[in-house]
């Protein structure tokens, strides 16, 4: 691209007014003034838009025919002429230029309809030729203000009448309702439907014909040169886009994330310049279950501590090392940073929304870094309830801006319009925010006004907290100092709804602030559905600046969460108001079923179908109520094949009738469409490892790692794979299990596997780290038997024949691999076995070898009496052949072994008093113990033993045994103890 980003470029992306030079008056750049201050109308009403869409031109315009036979299909050929002959008459900079603007305008209103209000009242149907706009217009459209009455609660004006105004899940006149019908399923991508009740989806449909489609690959170098910030336009609508469908779209992520490193390009030169990790679709990343590492003996895994290992990318979320080096950034403007800030939370967003949350923590990271916002996760005492008496530590963040730019303390920015209300709590017990006792913590002395853009930051740092962790206290906890710190000083109403939002979802789930969290989410939705005179609102200008760097839901998802929500409070009647309205049928399914009323779900989507008997959602809606595979292949068939949930819940239903076979071309046949699905490749892994299909079973599980990275059961899985595809794929095996035991960390059985495949490549300190946690998740309920007996004499032959210094040759290295291995073997046989398992002969018979090995003599034969005691002690020793024998076999041997050991001479440390310096309260000289090197023997007294545990034993056998084989070799070894 031979341009970048001028200053109002930058500007109109960035959501701050527009500066135009005084010489600048041309139509683009009144359009450019207009579309940053939110005035969509006013481009929609200009002289070009008014070329491009014909509004009010009669039928026959620029030879095609505009009357009753122009069908919604015939609108892309019909804009893309229009486009096209704009350029040709008007000159090709500034009319792609005017393009672009009317494109963004088109996304605005769209956004502004069905994201944030206020109300925007041009029907889109009026932008067309007057035969299409009449024909099309909307039927319950108005354009008269609301009137607030005096005492009237603003809450209570929604439930007058819905019919005047633009509100989710009012009818449509047939024409609209059908045109409607048509761009929705225009919009539909990769199989997965767009939301049926979407109001006013022309709006988009236009946007992306403008920004997106019109430009294409023949035309898109001509409409860079003129305008370079398209592209950054054209991701924003397919964001949008992708936020209408059910699941996240393989295509649309491929075009997001190409359209956004066109952007990059365009970018002032910075740190992050140069870094291409931060933008890729799943199809270009790096398979990780594919990339196997070098293996070699220092990849040592210490077996000291059992901490779960790191997420992988080796940051984990913690104030030190969320805090990236920001002084490489100082030596870029301001201006420049800002734009790189909101350009990496972008992108972040786009993967948060994909459900790919490491790459997107990497762009919070990097926005973090260009923003120089800096935080700190700390505690500080304090009271959560009225009757609390004693402080106690409480999580407080503490996050400053960085000081450049316009403002010495960090610009923060102040709410032009009315914010949203916050409700209060009005609890008898919590207080409203925690009383801190610190003076200074409780006023927030020195918590300075955020940057918005470092808010946005916090919220999408606070997102990714919920993202890698599970759902408990502990991460909501978390979470919450994230949102307190944004909710504390609002300064943008996108923002400050979005940090409500997140209060709420994360109070919804205790009891004393379940009913806060529900009005919060009523008054939000309110807010947008019926808002208040324009007079107090806040403007679409300030609604949308910070709307693509915020994973702010739409108007209907707002709906469904409050619906949501009346259900875990047991309010189903409610929850059920609003499904029907929304027109989300799995929602009201669920709702009678869970009622026991499923012949009136049943008769509820049966008559939907007769009155939408094409739609393949409402047909696979009635299969899952019915579990009939009729009506899903039927869905399938009316789709033209293109309705991925179809064959997924075709797939799943085969699945638990065990039809593996059927499995697999169901399961395929979907991800055809949308292979942005982890759940289908893991249930197509599963059936494909079912009928033996290890290729198959392989590519559906490395998708699943690639889509979720720390999917333990899916590493799991393909590990299991990979060792039924040979002993060329052993490594493979063992990367992956690697993986799965960050994912599946108290799963023995996945450290079980891990264990085998450790053994198996000869990767030891693997095999230690894996059997000392393996023995931690077993010892308490299965005690001994959690020590796989064979894999740790396998794991102490390795060490004790030098199979771990193979190839070394380095005397020095060899050294150090050996005592870093003694060091992890003694805490697994010490601290792990030795301290929690004391009844198994046969282990202590193993684990004597090991210091028969180490010289440390005493140990051993300690471990061999050890051994001899738990078979002797047995009841059964007096009457039980088998445990006689196995008992006197453990006698003979140990005698043998005093025989050898006893008179050894060994290095000991011994504990002796020595004066020290150090004086006591009273003066007196307190003794330092220290330790000293002495030659002592293993056993002084190791005749004396063995004969007393030879004539314990034969006491306890005479009864029974007595004459046997075995009665006599023991009386013959104590026979000769005693002549010695």
């Amino acid at each position: 691209m031979s341009r970048s980003l001028s200053q109002n470029d930058q500007q109109l992306l960035l959501g701050q007014p527009v500066v135009l030079a005084t010489d600048e008056g041309t139509n683009s750049s009144s359009m450019l003034v207009a579309l940053s201050e939110g005035r969509y109308e006013d481009i929609l009403r200009s002289t070009a838009a008014k070329a491009i869409f014909g509004t009010d031109q009669q039928d026959n315009i620029n030879g095609m025919v505009v009357d009753s036979s122009f069908a919604p299909a015939d609108l892309r050929r019909y804009i893309k002429s229009q486009a096209l002959g704009y350029i040709e008459a008007h000159g090709s900079d500034d009319a792609w230029t005017e393009i672009t603007l009317i494109g963004a305008a088109c996304l605005g209103a769209f956004v502004q309809t069905n994201w944030t209000g206020p109300e925007f009242s041009l029907d889109p149907a009026a932008l067309l030729p007057r035969q299409l706009a009449e024909r099309w217009k909307e039927s319950f459209t108005t354009t008269t203000p609301l009137v607030l009455e005096e005492g009237m609660d603003k809450h209570e004006i929604g439930r007058r009448a819905y019919a005047a105004r633009i509100y989710l899940g009012v009818k449509q006149s047939e024409e609209r309702a059908a045109l409607d019908r048509v761009l929705l399923r225009l919009l539909s991508v990769d199989g997965e439907d767009a939301y049926s009740m979407t109001p006013r989806p022309m709006y988009l449909y236009l946007a992306r014909l403008l920004l997106v489609d019109i430009p294409g690959d023949r035309l898109a170098e001509e409409r860079d040169r003129a305008t370079p910030m398209a592209h950054w336009w054209c991701a924003r609508t397919l964001l949008i886009q992708q936020s209408l469908l059910d699941y996240p779209s393989q295509t649309l992520l491929d075009q997001i994330v190409a359209h956004f490193a066109k952007v990059k390009q365009l970018l002032p030169p910075s740190p992050a310049s140069g870094d291409s990790t931060a933008l890729k679709s799943v199809d270009v990343a790096v398979d990780l279950a594919q990339t196997v590492p070098e293996l070699d003996n220092d990849s040592v895994m210490p077996s000291g501590s059992t901490a779960a290992a790191d997420d992988g990318d080796g940051v984990p979320l913690t104030s030190a090392s969320m805090a990236p080096d920001s002084h490489e950034w100082d030596l870029v403007s301001a201006a420049d940073r800002d734009l790189w800030a909101r350009y990496l939370l972008e992108v972040g967003v786009v993967y948060s929304q994909h459900h790919m949350p490491l790459d997107s923590k990497k762009c919070f990271i990097q926005a973090q870094a260009a923003s120089g916002l800096q935080w700190e996760m700390t505690g500080a005492k304090g009271k959560r309830t009225r009757f609390q008496t004693n402080d106690v530590a409480q999580l407080v963040l503490l996050a400053k801006s960085a000081r450049y730019g316009s403002s010495e303390h960090g610009g923060g920015e102040r709410a032009e319009g009315q914010l949203p209300e916050s409700m209060a709590l009005n609890d008898d017990t919590l207080l409203e925010k925690i009383k801190f006792a610190d003076a200074a913590v409780e006023g927030h002395a020195g918590q300075e006004r955020l940057r918005v853009t470092d808010e946005c930051i916090l919220l999408a740092l606070c997102l990714n907290v919920q993202n890698e962790n599970p759902a408990h206290g502990l991460t909501s906890e978390l979470m919450q100092p994230f949102v307190t710190r944004v909710l504390e000083q609002p300064t943008n109403w996108s923002v400050y709804t979005m940090g409500l939002l997140l209060r709420s979802r994360l109070e919804a789930a205790k009891t004393r602030t379940a009913e806060r969290a529900t009005l919060q989410l009523q008054a939000l939705v309110d807010q947008i559905t019926h808002p208040l005179p324009s007079a107090q609102e806040a403007g679409a200008a300030e609604r949308l600046q910070y709307l693509y760097s915020l994973s702010l839901p739409s108007q209907w998802e707002f709906e469904r969460e409050l619906a949501n929500q009346f259900m875990t409070m047991g309010v189903i009647r409610s929850a059920l108001d609003i499904y029907e309205r929304l027109s989300m049928w799995d929602e009201v399914v669920s709702c009678y079923v869970l009622l026991g009323q499923n012949n009136v779900a049943q008769r509820i989507i049966e008559e939907q179908l007769e009155l939408n008997p094409d739609s393949p959602k409402l047909w696979c809606v009635l299969g899952d109520l019915k579990a009939e595979p009729k009506h899903w292949r039927h869905a399938w068939e009316i789709s033209g094949q293109r309705y991925a949930r179809a064959m997924r819940s075709l797939g799943s239903y085969y699945y638990r009738k065990n039809d593996f076979a059927n499995v697999v071309e169901c399961y395929q046949n979907a991800l055809k469409l949308n292979p942005l699905f982890e759940k289908s490749w893991y249930v197509l892994g599963c059936a494909a490892l079912q009928i033996k299909d290890w290729e198959l079973a392989a590519t559906a599980f490395q998708r699943v790692v690639n889509l979720e990275n720390d999917n333990g059961e899916a590493w799991n899985n393909l590990a299991t794979v990979y060792m039924h595809m040979g002993n060329s794929h052993r490594e493979r095996a063992w990367y992956a299990l690697r993986q799965a035991v960050k994912g599946k960390f108290d799963s023995w059985q996945v450290w079980s596997n891990f264990l085998t495949v450790s053994i198996s490549i000869g990767q030891i300190s693997s095999a230690i780290h894996a059997m000392t946690r393996l023995i931690e998740l077993r010892v308490d309920s299965d005690g001994a038997a959690a020590v796989d007996l064979d894999a740790l004499r396998t794991i102490i032959s390795a060490v004790t024949r030098g199979r771990i210094l193979v190839g070394m040759v380095d005397e020095r290295q060899a050294k150090h691999t050996e005592a870093q291995y003694v060091s992890y073997m003694e805490h697994l046989l010490v601290a792990t076995i030795e301290a929690r398992i004391t009844s198994s002969a046969p282990l202590w018979r193993a684990m004597a070898d090991y210091w028969f090995w180490r010289q440390d003599y005493r140990h051993c034969l300690d471990c061999y009496v050890k051994a001899y005691r738990c078979l002797s002690q047995m009841p059964q020793v007096a009457y039980a052949q088998t445990v006689f024998d196995d008992a006197a076999e453990a006698a003979l041997e140990l005698v043998s072994m005093y025989e050898n050991l006893g008179d050894k001479t060994q290095t000991v440390r011994v504990a002796t008093p020595a004066a020290a310096a150090a004086n006591d309260e009273d003066g007196a000289v307190v003794p330092e113990i220290k330790a000293a090197a002495v030659d002592q023997l293993v056993c002084a007294d190791w005749r004396q033993q063995a004969k007393m545990m030879l004539r314990a034993l034969i006491g306890k056998g005479k009864d029974s045994f007595e004459g046997t084989a075995t009665y006599v070799r023991l009386a013959d070894a104590l026979s000769a103890l005693r002549r010695a």
